[in-house]
Formats: C-alpha cells, sequence, structure tokens
C-alpha cells in the first residue's frame, strides 16, 4: 500500500519544487512593481505640488485593508514624523498585466486608519469608501461604525452604503505610469466650512458647479463639497482647497478633512454636490 504511493509523492514533491521558486519569483516581481510605483507617485506630488515638498526622501509603510480587497494603506513618514498617505488598489479589469490605481492620497499629519484613532476592540475591519471609509466593529447587537479619518463613534443605529468606489471604472482613476501635469491651489490653508454657510441656502436650488467652473475659481469665492453619507444620515461639508491634473484628464479634487484629502472627482461628483461662494463684491 505504501510503495504504491511512493511514485505519486516523488512526483508531487518535483512537481512542488518547480512551482514554489516560480511562484516566489512573481511575487518578488510584483513587490517590485509596487513600490516602483508608489515611489514614483511620491515623486510626483513632492516635484509637482509645493504642498506635498516634505514627501520628498520620505520613508513609507504599507499595510492591507479589508480581507481580499486589493487595496493598501501606503503611510508616508518624514523622521517618524506622519506627514502624508495613499490608498492604492489593483486594477481587476486589467488581467493581462499588473495596473495599480490611485484611490486617495492625502497630506499632513491625520491619515486614513491611524491606529492612534483605532477602535480596541479587536474584531475592527477596515472598510476604505472614500468618504465613507470606517472601521466595521463587530458587536453583539448590531456593528457600529467608526469613521476611519477622525475616529468619531456613529450611533449603532448608522449603516454603510454600497460601496461606490467598486462601481468606479478604472478609467477614471490614475494608473501607472501616469503623471501629475496641473496643479491649482484654491484655499492654501485649512478652512471651516462652517466658516461662511452660503451654501446651506444653495442645497435645495440649481447653482451646483461643473469640473471647468471648479478649475476657474479662485479664492475669493471658496467652494465647499456637501457629501451625503450612510443613507443620508449625514450631511459632511468640505471645503476645496487645491485641484489636480494626471495626463492632463485624469481629474482629483483636495478637500480640507483633518489635513488636505485628495479623491477622484468622478467619484466626489457622484456622491456629493459643490457649491461656490458668492464673490464679495469690491
Amino acid at each position: 500500500m505504501i510503495r504504491r504511493f511512493l511514485p505519486f509523492l516523488g512526483v508531487f514533491l518535483s512537481f512542488a519544487l518547480l512551482v514554489c521558486p516560480v511562484q516566489a519569483e512573481e511575487q518578488t516581481n510584483w513587490d517590485k512593481e509596487f513600490h516602483a510605483q508608489i515611489q514614483t507617485w511620491l515623486n510626483e506630488l513632492a516635484n509637482r505640488d509645493p504642498q506635498f515638498k516634505e514627501w520628498q526622501k520620505a520613508d513609507t509603510e504599507v499595510q492591507t485593508l479589508g480581507a481580499n480587497q486589493r487595496q493598501w494603506l501606503v503611510s508616508v513618514k518624514q523622521a517618524d514624523r506622519q506627514v502624508g498617505y495613499l490608498v492604492v488598489g489593483e486594477a481587476v479589469d486589467a488581467p493581462a498585466r499588473t495596473t495599480f490605481v490611485l484611490l486617495e492620497y492625502g497630506v499632513g499629519e491625520y491619515i486614513l486608519f491611524d491606529d492612534a484613532f483605532a477602535p480596541r476592540e479587536i474584531a475592527a475591519e477596515p472598510v476604505y469608501d472614500g468618504f465613507a471609509s470606517h472601521w466595521l466593529v463587530a458587536r453583539q447587537s448590531s456593528p457600529q461604525l467608526v469613521n476611519a479619518k477622525t475616529g468619531e463613534a456613529y450611533p449603532a443605529s448608522f449603516s454603510a452604503n454600497e460601496p461606490v468606489f467598486g462601481s468606479l471604472s478604472t478609467q477614471n482613476l490614475v494608473q501607472t505610469g501616469q503623471r501629475l501635469t496641473k496643479t491649482r491651489i484654491l484655499q492654501g490653508t485649512p478652512k471651516d466650512p462652517f466658516d461662511q454657510i452660503g451654501w446651506v441656502s444653495q442645497l435645495n436650488g440649481d447653482s451646483a458647479i461643473t469640473w471647468p467652473q471648479l478649475w476657474q475659481q479662485n479664492s475669493e469665492a471658496p467652494v465647499t463639497l456637501t457629501v451625503s453619507l450612510h443613507h443620508s444620515q449625514v450631511l459632511a461639508p468640505f471645503v476645496v482647497g487645491s485641484l489636480h491634473l494626471w495626463n492632463d484628464q485624469y481629474a482629483y479634487v483636495g478637500v480640507w478633512d483633518e489635513g488636505l484629502r485628495f479623491v477622484p472627482y468622478p467619484y466626489a461628483d457622484k456622491v456629493g454636490t459643490f457649491y461656490a461662494a458668492a464673490k464679495p463684491h469690491s
């Protein structure tokens, strides 16, 4: 009985010895491509936007977001001090080659899913979905959402929407090999959306602005992005600080949210609305 299995065992071990080096080599190549692309994006931002100058020669740490999501949080540090982050995904609709996409990025000391704000419960899962990103805390009664940027715990009755980022085409996202070609700073210092509340009176009107109009705005007429979250139980307003164009066509919007936070314009336009304040009379 034992002898009959020995030839099969020998074949299996021979096959394993052939496969394992191939898999190890593939993983090594993937790791090199991943970290090379991260460094390329860091250099692009540091060299093209003065607000990211602290990213020059910065160190990075990578952690996985969620289970089987193919998403990673890249923490950017300068001399052990937090200076920003990237959220990177791997495109699933480009199976012929490895393609990384830039889901979000931000500058400042407060990042997404910061350990300092993480729930202390063991069963807290990071869930990335743009402005709706949260930790999902498992409880006996019902799960609880904790804001991934601020650590704010929402009431137990709140629930998450279906993820929006998953519905975005990779054609709306910065991909491997693309460059930051244009930048605009609208509000160069942190702004509180409640300092000027003209946007509140515009919520039910038709005064929303488009990307071309947004690109032409200046600091005299601040722009507020309002986003409805968690089945409209939260209305989150953000002041637009900066605009980026990658390859002259992929638009990202930077808003002030405990630092400057950039998301793809198609995503922001899908989940929110932009309102421009009236220009002051001269």
